[in-house]
């Protein structure tokens, strides 16, 4: 986890750092079949640029959603970043990502 370099702080989240710690492995596969589930036609087609970029989208949604959930964290002074505050961020986060 990622941590603040001040003595004092040892034992704080550093958000600027955890986005540079956060490894997001999203799957095409997973991303075309979700994206064809939510098709109302059967004939639409989802070209490979079009996925490449929404796996991309998806990307910058788990890390702004981790970077969102630790400054949580930080606010209510805990050291790990639980479910609670990634939940106390989605409202906004879905406002700002429609």
């Amino acid at each position: 986890m990622a941590r603040y370099n001040n003595e004092n702080d040892s034992d704080k989240i550093d958000p600027s750092t955890v986005a540079s710690e956060l490894k997001s492995n999203i799957k095409q596969d997973i991303i075309k079949e979700l994206l064809h589930g939510s098709f109302q036609d059967n004939k639409t087609k989802l070209g490979n640029e079009a996925l490449t970029l929404v796996v991309e989208i998806a990307k910058c949604l788990v890390t702004e959603t981790c970077l969102r959930a630790s400054s949580e964290a930080l606010r209510d002074g805990s050291d790990k970043v639980d479910f609670e505050h990634v939940e106390k961020c989605l409202p906004q986060l879905m406002l700002d990502f429609p």
